[in-house]
């Protein structure tokens, strides 16, 4: 094994030995603050052999966002096991230890996750615990799963959806109008909101410091208002978002589908005010729909759907030709898409009783969910515990 940057200490080997095609790994884990422009780059050129990792989440910009917003990220690091240690990596997996269970990298920030770099069928587990020295992985959307995973660890899927555009955004929307009715209305919202309030403008790239503080105080109070979990409590989510945009540091680009991961707020204008943001990014013209806000004020114009129809009329003129909208079957996710994948979920773990307990929430949940008056209790627990499921985001 190579060192892992300069002044580091050569790492370890730890677990098991795996075998990919008859050959043996093992794997070390480091972190991700000394991994070496080496492995970096290697990190990104597994990624490029395989389309199941070119989600944003999968990127080493976007590890190295959460890193540097929180200083807790770890990487598995799987390698041939030769003798003189020296062969470059084949997979990596980025992840937080809490307690003794590995949780994905951005935690429930993130919408993908998997070993990146070994097809699924080819990664070991047991070796990835006994090395990260963890009981279980806690993941809530595993991309591209091996079949024997569902089995072996009792794992669900949820559907995943996004747009694909096929280089004509425009023609997407005529269908997506032609086929849904709340998005064949919405153009006539569009253009009241232009004659009373302003002249309608996107701003796909929008570099503002102070529009996207804006853009996260909605969000917040959106929360609120709906009362789910507030995810920009604890400190280092803001942090992580002003990291990975990088404010007027970086300039605004009219074409996008060569870019590295960074994160891109689009703005929709009335005139001169903000109606609409959304908090994304982009990598390669695929764009991850994230954080869609917008301000109450104009809440009968319906912003948020003008602003997703308007970015999707003007994707392919900025080299957006993908907007992944990620996990979970909320019905607006349904209207806005025509490719549906699944992604599964659950505990990947050896420990009958880690996973039993694991089971044991996600029954409950699943079980307050189907409650007929789950909206006025999650109201009520929400105004007593307002930072009830925190420990997702720790």
């Amino acid at each position: 094994m190579p060192i892992a940057s300069d002044g580091a200490e050569p790492l370890k080997e730890s677990g098991p030995q795996a075998e990919r095609d008859g050959e043996p790994l093992s794997c070390a884990v480091v972190p991700f603050d000394q991994l070496s422009p080496e492995w970096l780059a290697r990190w990104e050129q597994l990624r490029q052999q395989s389309g199941r990792w070119n989600q944003p989440f999968f990127a080493s910009r976007f590890s190295a966002g959460v890193h540097q917003a929180r200083g807790d990220v770890l990487v598995a690091v799987i390698s041939p096991a030769g003798p003189d240690g020296s062969s470059e990596p084949v997979g990596f997996l980025p992840f937080h230890r809490v307690g003794r269970v590995g949780v994905p990298v951005g935690r429930f920030l993130n919408d993908a996750q998997n070993v990146i770099g070994l097809p699924p069928e080819k990664v070991d587990w047991s070796l990835l615990m006994h090395a990260c020295g963890v009981l279980a992985f806690d993941l809530h959307a595993i991309v591209d799963p091996a079949e024997s995973w569902m089995c072996e660890y009792r794992l669900k899927s949820v559907g995943a959806f996004r747009a694909d555009f096929g280089g004509d955004s425009r023609g997407y929307l005529r269908r997506l109008t032609k086929d849904h009715r709340t998005i064949g209305k919405q153009g006539q919202k569009t253009r009241k909101l232009g004659r009373e309030v302003g002249k309608i403008r996107l701003e796909v790239d929008c570099r503002s410091p102070d529009v996207l503080s804006q853009t996260i105080q909605w969000k917040r109070a959106q929360y609120q208002r709906t009362h789910i979990l507030d995810l920009f409590l604890p400190d280092w989510t803001r942090r992580m978002i002003d990291v990975l945009h990088g404010g007027q540091d970086i300039a605004s680009s009219d074409r996008l589908e060569n870019e590295s991961l960074r994160g891109l707020l689009s703005v929709l204008w009335a005139g001169d005010q903000v109606v609409a943001a959304h908090y994304g990014m982009i990598e390669q013209g695929r764009l991850h729909y994230w954080f869609p806000t917008y301000d109450p004020v104009f809440s009968r114009y319906s912003p948020g759907t003008a602003l997703f129809t308007e970015l999707v009329r003007e994707s392919t003129c900025h080299g957006i030709d993908c907007i992944d909208m990620g996990y979970g079957e909320q019905p607006y996710k349904q209207k806005q898409t025509a490719t549906a994948t699944r992604v599964a979920y659950g505990t990947i773990t050896n420990s009958n009783w880690h996973r039993l307990t694991h089971s044991a929430g996600n029954a409950l949940s699943h079980c307050v969910k189907r409650m007929p008056m789950k909206e006025k209790l999650k109201k009520a627990w929400r105004a007593i515990h307002p930072t009830a499921g925190i420990k997702k985001l720790g």
